[in-house]
């Protein structure tokens, strides 16, 4: 599949938004503070070379520089204009044919990406030739049926489980992590091994985490009108619903997503 024709499971419009900008910093608060000592658990000792791929604005890539400090730190993404925001180096270019050589590097993350594309094994074997000898793939993939809200009303309790199988008609895959060990092993890898982070208003500062759903609302709320048959006022109404329980400290609010680290 060529970058032309990549559509992100039918959101290349919501991908490519401007919002997107915020999206992917609020997620980065919220995630990265656990992610970065499962990293440093898992990888410390192998940040010799690092590419993000699909590294959208460089929220990631940036704190992997100040954090890790490895010898190399690239990123790759279809996006020119998120590209911009990413400090180099950084390569335009499709995550299903990567413009590098065979074992360029020593581990490559695949973050936030998988469940946009409507088959994401190609891309996963990209991931694995990219790899060199003894290198690793680290991967974080959301299941979209591990977010909940303590809301008796039930429209927002079960926003995601609603729409997700509307989605995949259009190639986006919202439980695409449950799916994530079966592809894996579908692109050739081995020693698969899956650890939970989870993402709550217990944990994580609430207002950051309550970004986190206003930015998908205000990139989303229109596609997702679309996708559901539901008026956009209704699902800005459910988002309103799901950032009220983020910051109300008497009741539970919770993502749960999987890290995954796979060898070639």
């Amino acid at each position: 599949m060529s970058g032309g024709n990549l559509d992100y499971g039918g959101q290349r419009a919501n991908m490519e938004h401007d919002t997107m900008r915020g999206t992917l910093a609020a997620q980065a608060n919220v995630v990265w503070p656990k992610e970065r000592e499962i990293l440093r658990r898992r990888h410390g000792a192998r940040m010799g070379r690092v590419l993000d791929l699909a590294c959208g604005t460089g929220e990631i890539l940036r704190r992997v520089r100040e954090d890790f400090r490895p010898r190399l730190a690239a990123g790759l993404d279809l996006f020119r204009g998120h590209l911009l925001l990413s400090g180099r180096p950084v390569v335009q270019g499709d995550g299903y044919r990567a413009p590098f050589r065979d074992g360029s590097f020593d581990l490559v993350l695949v973050r936030h990406v998988l469940q946009a594309l409507p088959d994401p094994v190609p891309l996963l074997r990209e991931a694995r030739r990219l790899l060199a000898p003894g290198g690793r793939a680290h991967l974080l993939v959301e299941d979209y049926a591990a977010i909940l809200f303590d809301v008796d009303d039930y429209g927002t309790a079960d926003h995601f489980r609603e729409v997700a199988p509307r989605f995949r008609a259009r190639g986006t895959d919202l439980y695409q992590g449950r799916r994530i060990v079966r592809h894996l092993r579908e692109a050739g890898f081995k020693g698969i091994e899956v650890e939970p982070l989870l993402v709550d208003n217990l944990s994580a500062d609430r207002e950051e985490l309550a970004k986190v759903f206003h930015w998908w609302c205000e990139g989303y709320a229109a596609t997702l009108a679309e996708v559901s048959g539901r008026s956009e006022a209704e699902i800005r109404r459910r988002f309103a619903a799901m950032i009220d329980n983020v910051r109300d400290p008497g009741r539970y609010a919770a993502w749960l997503l999987l890290v995954v680290d796979a060898a070639p």
